[in-house]
């Protein structure tokens, strides 16, 4: 058995002689030395239990309840117990250690919560620069021969082992969605473990829901949960070498950064060594944490490993750091996300590598520590009282796969392992936490004992805004995994709610909350959903029978016959249209930069602040969305940003400035899903295009004004910009159109109210238009032409770029002068008895015109006929599937 043993590891290359190891210098491979001991610990540890197939269950057995644990949680998760992803809400408890007697939590297929570990690892090796060692040493053998050979002195010279420059600190804040995080916090951890940057790897955490925060060794997930070690003062963390990181994990919305308890902890940390926050929200939800009363500003280190506040810092006002150093009252902070290239600033900025700076924010200590802040901070954060208005401030603050992934979630029982489902099935990014972390941390949740699920009135609010057929598709994908996991299969919802079917007393316990939930949808539905509902309702007692009820059960033969299954033909057809989809070409993520225009805070930091700076400031921050190119003749790119359904409020409000009356009245608009154009179309593509067969009308191959390949075409009408989509269409088989007035409003706005999507003010530095101010604003440069598309270099947080000026472009919608009667489902608003070359609608602005026609709201007419040097296009194709 040894020699099998070595002769397969010689074969596999993994056994040298120790002295060959030593000279290739290859650590990983296995000596005699290893191979002695590795067999001598064998010998300690014992035989394996042989791994026995499962034998047939007995009837016994089959009465037990089933419980199969989220495959996606962490270790500590996977032993403690569980609450049922199907409980009803009077089944659960608010004692975590009570295990429900109902349900079944479901099992759902794990995805990598960190799917660019590969590229986060490499991001980190600026630290993984050699340092010598505080307790190690080494023989150096030249420095022994020197000394032998020039002072005749037999003694050995010692240096310090060279070793790993830093340890890590891992402090992660436990909240209430911690649960959300946890696969995501879980591989970060490991990450950071394997990856051989630091010498050792320490983790923490910090429970932010107890009245004083208590620091713990080692990490815990779970809200409540007993701390596995005492309580340990925030000093433990100090290293007075400075060789220690510390990386402080939260999404920056807990009560501790509301009532400034954190603050401190982080100055005392960085007071002595490299200290950041990780921040699990993306820039774009910044505003929406504390990071909001920081000033925003940049840091850089001319000397490796310096502490906080030895860093250099840009942007800040020259009266509060005149020598660009933090004075005492404040904290340096500085930000990065779980993104490649904000760890790599980070670690450049750590190693003094080149001129890297890295975002980072001021805060003033004594405003933080202020309690009226803290009462404000408290009152800011309670809810609206209605239901309607909750679910207005969630699609005016949330991303729009939040908005989606919400209405969803009304469909099912609400728990974490149906929310994994829900991303995996329906969702391109099904391990992306953060559409999951803004669902459940909006005012749409509310916390139930141990548990979360929608505010009462929310659920039915929601519901109506799905359409059918994904409401559909939705029961199907959880009624087939319930299927699956009570050990059978199905092909849709209707077999596992026929009231027929001869389940189990613990089957029916499992499907119960999902029956209850999902006879309420069938009801909204009618028709003959409708009458299935009232039938399970009827035979199952609202949805089932609770095990232990002393009802007795009808038997099979008094039970009807179940309804006629057409159901199965809404099936078969959303199957072939997801058939239908693989032919789509698939989305790509990329990066942008956002910028949104802000004021100036006003308390002690707006103080400080010279007295003629300017009131606006503009904050640049990372986006990410999907796409996919197009590629036209000439192999010339035309990028087609992925926009997710959803609903907004279309039109300017009253109070909005400069508006005009032809954008009201506002109202609620729902969108499906499309793609549109990142930039207006350029003369380069303009030119590609053209050169295809003509579908109807001649165009012109150079009309522009202002030439430049990279610039947008500009003097095509109307009809000239439909040609150039129906030629486009005929080339590529894909279904490309102009936008709609709604469709144009929607991606411009971004999830945005503002009069811009940067916000309430507009400057040339982010726009082109005729430089005058907008409401008392800043003026800028009036540039008297188009700039390229990219001019910029920068997009709506959706990664659209000019949508605002440089030019206008043609909307597919007839003009009307106000919005009574307007389509609420994203259609174009036609007029049938039009005449034919009745007017049509622009948006956006141009180079020529004033900032207020550049607002998101604004419209304007013109002849469908006409072309102009300040009139442009951007394409619209029509997504089949459902977007990420």
């Amino acid at each position: 058995m040894l020699d099998r043993l070595l002769d397969a590891l010689e074969e596999a290359g993994l056994l040298l002689s120790d002295a060959d190891r030593a000279a290739v210098g290859h650590s990983s491979l296995l000596g005699d030395e290893d191979i002695a001991d590795a067999l001598w610990l064998a010998s300690f540890i014992g035989s394996a239990e042989p791994v026995r197939s499962p034998a047939p269950e007995t009837a016994d057995q089959q009465q037990q309840p089933l419980t199969v644990i989220d495959s996606t949680a962490p270790a500590e998760l996977l032993s403690s117990p569980t609450v049922s992803a199907f409980m009803s809400p009077a089944a659960a408890g608010d004692n975590d250690s009570d295990r429900p007697e109902t349900g079944l939590p479901l099992q759902v297929q794990a995805a990598p919560a960190l799917p660019n570990a590969l590229t986060l690892g490499r991001a980190l090796r600026p630290l993984m620069r050699p340092a010598p060692s505080r307790t190690c040493q080494v023989l150096d053998e030249l420095a022994t021969v020197d000394r032998i050979a020039q002072e005749d002195l037999w003694l050995p010279v010692l240096r310090p082992e060279p070793e790993r420059w830093f340890d890590l600190h891992l402090v992660i804040e436990r909240s209430p969605l911690s649960s959300v995080w946890a696969p995501t916090l879980t591989e970060f951890q490991r990450l950071l473990e394997q990856q051989g940057a630091f010498r050792t790897v320490r983790p923490w955490h910090v429970d932010s829901t107890t009245p004083t925060p208590t620091l713990h060794q080692g990490h815990s997930f779970r809200q409540g949960a007993a701390p596995a070690a005492p309580a340990r003062r925030p000093h433990a963390l100090i290293d007075p070498a400075g060789r220690t990181l510390v990386l402080y994990l939260s999404d920056g919305r807990s009560p501790l950064w509301h009532q400034g308890k954190i603050h401190d902890w982080l100055a005392c940390w960085g007071q002595h060594q490299p200290t950041a926050l990780v921040q699990l929200l993306p820039q774009r939800l910044w505003p929406d944490t504390a990071l909001k009363v920081g000033y925003p500003v940049q840091v850089s280190a001319f000397v490796p490993g310096v502490a906080n506040p030895e860093l250099r810092l840009h942007q800040a006002p020259a009266r509060l750091a005149p020598d660009r150093q933090a004075p005492a009252t404040t904290l340096t902070l500085p930000v990065v996300t779980l993104t490649a290239s904000a760890l790599g600033q980070w670690a450049r900025v750590v190693a003094a590598v080149g001129q890297q700076r890295l975002p980072a924010r001021l805060f003033d200590l004594d405003w933080v520590h202020n309690r009226e802040r803290q009462v404000e901070a408290q009152q800011a954060t309670n809810p609206p009282e209605t239901p309607a208005a909750r679910l207005e401030l969630f699609a005016a603050t949330t991303s729009p796969e939040a908005q989606r992934l919400a209405r969803l979630m009304a469909v099912v029982p609400v728990a974490i392992p149906v929310v994994h489902l829900l991303q995996r099935v329906f969702f391109r990014a099904a391990a992306d936490p953060l559409p999951i972390a803004e669902v459940y941390s909006s005012a749409l949740m509310e916390r139930q004992g141990d548990r979360y699920d929608f505010a009462p009135g929310l659920r039915d609010l929601l519901q109506k805004q799905n359409p059918i057929d994904e409401t559909l598709d939705v029961l199907d994908a959880l009624s087939q995994e319930i299927a699956r996991t009570l050990g059978f299969e199905i092909t849709s919802f209707t077999a596992l709610l026929n009231p027929s079917a001869a389940w189990s007393v613990e089957a029916q316990a499992a499907i119960l909350p999902f029956a209850r939930i999902a006879t309420e949808v069938l009801h909204r539905l009618g028709g003959q959903y409708a009458e299935l509902a009232r039938l399970v309702e009827q035979e199952g007692g609202g949805g089932g029978q609770r095990p232990g009820d002393e009802e007795d059960s009808k038997s099979d033969d008094e039970l009807p016959f179940p309804p006629p299954l057409e159901t199965e033909t809404f099936t078969i057809v959303t199957f072939e249209e997801e058939e239908e989809e693989s032919a789509e070409p698939e989305l790509e993520p990329f990066e942008f930069t956002v910028v949104s225009l802000r004021r100036f805070r006003d308390g002690s930091l707006r103080e400080s602040i010279q007295q003629n700076a300017s009131e606006w400031e503009i904050l640049r921050q990372p986006g990410q969305a999907y796409r996919y190119v197009e590629l036209l003749p000439q192999d010339l790119p035309l990028e087609m940003v992925a926009i997710s359904a959803g609903s907004f409020l279309m039109g300017s409000p009253d109070d909005e400035p400069e508006r005009y009356d032809d954008e009201a009245p506002q109202h609620d608009v729902t969108v499906p899903e499309f793609f549109l154009g990142r930039y207006p179309i350029t003369q380069a593509q303009w030119q590609a295009v053209v050169g295809l067969s003509q579908v109807e009308r001649v165009l012109e191959p150079d009309p522009s004004r202002f030439k430049g390949d990279n610039r947008p075409v500009e003097r095509v009408s109307w009809y000239d910009a439909m040609e150039f989509c129906a030629r486009l269409s005929a080339h590529t088989g894909h279904p490309y159109r102009l936008p709609t007035e709604v469709e144009w409003e929607y991606a411009c706005r971004a999830g945005t109210t503002t009069p811009f999507s940067f916000g309430e003010m507009i400057t040339t530095q982010v726009a082109n238009y005729d430089g005058s101010a907008y409401n008392n604003g800043p003026t800028g440069e009036n540039r008297g032409e188009t700039t390229p598309v990219d001019h910029f270099d920068h997009g709506n947080p959706w990664g659209l770029g000019d949508m605002h000026g440089n030019v206008w472009e043609w909307c597919e919608d007839h003009w009307h002068g106000n919005y009574a009667g307007a389509p609420t489902d994203g259609s174009a608003w036609l007029d049938d008895r039009a005449e034919e070359n009745a007017s049509r609608t622009v948006r956006g602005g141009s180079w020529i015109g004033i900032p207020r026609a550049c607002r998101s709201a604004y419209r304007f007419i013109d002849d469908p006929r006409e072309a102009y040097d300040f009139i442009g296009f951007r394409v619209v194709c029509s997504a089949p599937r459902a977007l990420p």
